[in-house]
């Protein structure tokens, strides 16, 4: 009893696992899922996050000479 390695999609991710040949076909996999051979589905890529924004430049509020009015 040998063990084969099977490309699995597993929630949107392609995973690769080593399944004997009755565990495999417990869990539906076929000739096509063998690794060497192009995955059944292509899984959905990941959206980039957005950049972060950057922070609004605080107020100065400190009073200076130059600031005051007379």
């Amino acid at each position: 009893m040998g063990l084969s390695k099977y490309n699995v999609n597993v929630n949107g991710t392609t995973a690769t696992l080593r399944l004997s040949d009755a565990d495999a076909k417990a869990r539906g996999l076929t000739a096509k899922d063998l690794v060497g051979t192009k995955p059944a589905t292509r899984a959905r890529t990941a959206k980039a996050a957005p950049a972060p924004k950057a922070a609004p430049a605080p107020l100065n509020k400190s009073a200076t000479a130059t600031d005051k009015s007379d």
